[in-house]
């Protein structure tokens, strides 16, 4: 983020807006979506990814407080992915860089799941945050 806002500072001129979008710190849930009741199954964890975040809050808190930008606004925001079947979730948890998808999260679906597969849906929420700064 650090460079990130320095290329902002070095191409924006004064009025121009930076965006910012990015995960925010709580991890992703995961849900059994069926045609009753959506099920909360339990959390991809990412605390590992934490320093990063507050590397980036602290870099733009600076920026602010330095007077080279100002917050116009922010808001959160979900994003939902949905599967079919556990091989799909296997495949989603093998692109995860760093966070952690415990194997009890397999293991429930399955044993809601066994019954019944047919319209089931494994959703997995994402929040994200999104900002909207001036170059001063």
């Amino acid at each position: 983020m650090v460079r990130a806002l320095s290329e902002a500072r070095r191409v924006l001129k004064r009025g121009g807006r930076l965006i910012d979008m990015r995960p925010t710190m709580r991890n992703r849930r995961v849900e059994l979506a069926l045609p009753e009741a959506t099920l909360f199954i339990g959390e991809i964890d990412s605390a590992s990814t934490n320093s990063d975040h507050l590397a980036a809050n602290d870099a733009l808190d600076a920026a602010l407080a330095a007077g080279e930008f100002k917050l116009e606004h922010r808001t959160t925001f979900q994003i939902k992915t949905d599967l079919d079947t556990l091989a799909d979730l296997r495949e989603f948890k093998s692109v995860l860089r760093r966070s952690v998808m415990p194997e009890s999260i397999f293991e429930r679906i399955r044993a809601l799941i066994a019954d019944e597969p047919a319209g089931a849906l494994i959703r997995i929420r994402r929040e994200m945050l999104i900002a909207r700064y001036r170059r001063l």
